[in-house]
């Protein structure tokens, strides 16, 4: 009940919108594969988005909720450097698709 009176963080925007794009990328990405695997989920690939969107807010006030306010800017920092990592290698395997760079995995 202590808990239920405790302040909680707030995460800045443009973390929330890295969040709400990996979400995003990975329900997308789920969802595709197992429509592959199972045809009769295909009445689910319109609402993808929906999914996501509400995935995504949901992992957002359970981190806004559980991280307790002293620890407010550690987390933002960690979750800047995820978001970084994520970012760093969505473009490096996108631009390695493209012969820009070397493969990142060799065959």
């Amino acid at each position: 009940m202590k808990r239920l009176f405790a302040p909680v963080i707030a995460l800045p925007e443009p973390i929330k919108a890295g969040i709400v794009a990996v979400v995003l990328y990975l329900i997308s990405f789920l969802l595709a594969n197992l429509i592959l695997l199972l045809p009769w989920l295909a009445f689910l690939d319109p609402f993808k988005i929906q999914i996501a969107i509400g995935a995504a807010m949901a992992l957002i006030a359970y981190i806004q909720n559980v991280v307790p306010d002293m620890y407010e800017n550690v987390v933002i920092a960690a979750l800047q450097l995820v978001l970084a990592i994520l970012a760093v290698f969505g473009i490096g395997t996108t631009l390695a698709a493209m012969q820009v760079l070397p493969p990142l995995i060799s065959p």
